[in-house]
């Protein structure tokens, strides 16, 4: 009954994977050649949510952009779908803790919350103001720049990453591994 729950829960879970074409993740082909990029991006955003600093605007804003790429695109990639369901849910619920933090609607697109917040990551290590205010449009980011720099400043508490962590360390299905 257990495991027809478990079942049943994944299932639903998958259901509600955003539909169309994954989402990209600026950048990030370069530095995973040979690995599971899931992995490698999931490795780069527990890295950063196990110790989050402060006034690391930079590396809160890729830290979240990746957080926001695993959550769609992990349920859609064939290899992972068989995983842990709790974590697989609470990698959606770190995307929606995450974003509630910066005032970014639920119903923002996520490749438009990855690339405002890749191009923000850059902006802000290059100092570029016009560049920042670019990447951050108030439709997605609805804080505007400056507060969005607050808050990515002081990197939101995202308890669910770690969570989500540790249900799906157990990787991909073993009949999906390659």
């Amino acid at each position: 009954m257990i495991r027809r729950s478990a079942i049943l829960f994944a299932l639903a879970v998958a259901a509600c994977a955003p539909q169309g074409p994954p989402p990209t993740l600026p950048g990030a082909s370069d530095a995973m050649v040979g690995r599971d990029p899931i992995v490698a991006v999931g490795q780069q955003v527990v890295g950063f949510f196990r110790a989050p600093q402060a006034n690391q605007p930079a590396e809160a804003a890729r830290a979240i952009a990746e957080l926001e790429w695993l959550a769609d695109t992990m349920p859609r990639n064939p290899r992972w779908q068989t995983a842990s369901a709790t974590g697989l849910n609470d990698l959606a619920q770190a995307r929606w803790e995450a974003r509630r933090a910066l005032g970014i609607p639920q119903n923002a697109p996520a490749q438009g919350v990855i690339n405002g917040l890749s191009a923000a990551s850059g902006a802000i290590a290059a100092n570029n103001q016009t560049a920042l205010a670019a990447a951050l449009p108030r439709g997605i980011f609805t804080l505007g720049p400056a507060a969005t720099v607050q808050k990515l400043s002081e990197p939101p508490s995202v308890p669910s990453v770690m969570q989500a962590a540790w249900a799906l360390s157990g990787g991909a299905s073993p009949g999906n591994r390659r």
